[in-house]
């Protein structure tokens, strides 16, 4: 082999970045979409330090200069992320009846979600639009050779599968690719988002429907005659703790491992990180806050966009109050709109609601390719 051709072939590989912190002089930031926040390197800086796991970050580079790239992440049954977990994900679509979920638990799964498990986890561990980055100018092969490198990476270290948890419809290049090496599906999540209007809130309430146009003012009037405060802000070192009271408070509502400290260690980290990027939503009922919601600003490609990602509520203090849209939502939008910018996303849960406020949706798959049976040894750490 020649000289030539061996530089030709070092300068289209598939170059593993050693952590987060390095990031940045790989050229990750160059490749990150409007829509892709959640795999800024900022924001995997938080991810590493919370995931509890091993992380990788590929970046493929052609002619010199990075054109795609790959967040993975390793999953047992010992970490806690299970909305992006390819077992807690399968079990729960079964237990849901989805679409070909019964199918999937049959013949990836062997009849037992558990067998998935250890899982290379790719695109991403949040919640939508898991996927590989790409620059303008990315191939079909460049994301197909860093889907390769993440399967022979899983193979390596004796995962199970790999799975893509949240794979969206409209990633049509992506699902392609994943049909055509092998990966089985079953629907996951639905991802809304909502185009901020020209006209701000008072478009927004004037393209309700009558119906829901007069709840949205009941509820508002039920908030300020409790006397509720609710109003967008900078997220300040004096509100981390009682923040991750709230937040503690969410997750333990729906199962999931928490304490108090860990939530506001890590809400500290990520005003740390985020700076101004980071706002957050916070009711007040009588000077006590009992309630929030995490905003992040993503500014990429001349758009800003915000993102809803974590929340809590005081719910003895919340009782039937309708703090939840209030919070999370009508205030977001109204402080959005204020600011120009153009879309509000508001993430997987609650769709048909979420519909029922102006929001679209698009459906999400969890791809899913098992793995030959390997060396139960092996282990990344």
């Amino acid at each position: 082999m020649s000289a030539g051709t061996t530089a030709a072939r070092e300068a289209h590989d598939v170059v593993r970045v050693p952590d987060a912190a390095a990031l940045p002089g790989a050229g990750w930031g160059g490749l990150v979409g409007p829509e892709d926040f959640f795999q800024t390197p900022r924001w995997l800086a938080v991810q590493e330090r919370n995931s509890g796991t091993t992380m990788d970050f590929l970046v493929r580079r052609r002619a010199g200069r990075p054109v795609a790239a790959l967040v993975t992440a390793w999953a047992d049954d010992s970490v806690p992320w299970l909305l992006a977990r390819p077992d807690a994900m399968l079990a729960r679509a079964v237990a849901d009846e989805e679409p070909e979920a019964a199918v999937r638990l049959a013949d990836t799964a062997g009849g037992d979600p558990a067998a998935l498990l250890p899982s290379l986890v790719c695109g991403g561990r949040h919640l939508g639009r898991t996927r590989p980055l790409a620059a303008p100018d990315a191939l079909p092969a460049d994301v197909a050779a860093l889907v390769a490198e993440a399967e022979r990476l899983a193979a390596d270290r004796g995962a199970a599968s790999v799975c893509f948890p949240h794979v969206d419809e409209r990633d049509t290049g992506l699902v392609e690719l994943l049909r055509e090496r092998g990966y089985r599906s079953h629907p996951s999540a639905h991802y809304a988002w909502l185009p901020i209007p020209p006209g701000g809130w008072d478009q927004f309430l004037a393209e309700m429907s009558k119906h829901r146009r007069r709840r949205v003012r009941l509820e508002r009037r039920a908030l300020a005659e409790a006397g509720v405060d609710v109003r967008v802000e900078p997220l300040t070192a004096d509100l981390v703790p009682r923040l991750g009271q709230l937040d503690c408070n969410l997750l333990r509502k729906y199962g999931n491992p928490a304490s108090p400290e860990h939530s506001a260690g890590l809400i500290a980290f990520i005003a740390e990180v985020m700076g101004d990027d980071v706002m957050v939503s916070v009711a007040r009922k009588d000077g006590a806050v009992v309630g929030f919601g995490m905003v992040l600003r993503s500014r990429s490609r001349g758009r800003e966009e915000w993102f809803g990602h974590r929340a809590g509520f005081d719910y003895d203090a919340q009782g039937k109050l309708p703090l939840y849209y209030d919070v999370l939502y009508y205030r977001v939008l109204e402080a959005a709109a204020a600011q120009g910018v153009t879309v509000l996303h508001a993430g997987i849960g609650s769709v048909e609601a979420k519909l029922a406020r102006g929001c679209l949706a698009s459906q999400e798959h969890s791809y899913l390719l098992r793995l030959p049976a390997s060396d139960p040894e092996r282990n990344p750490r």
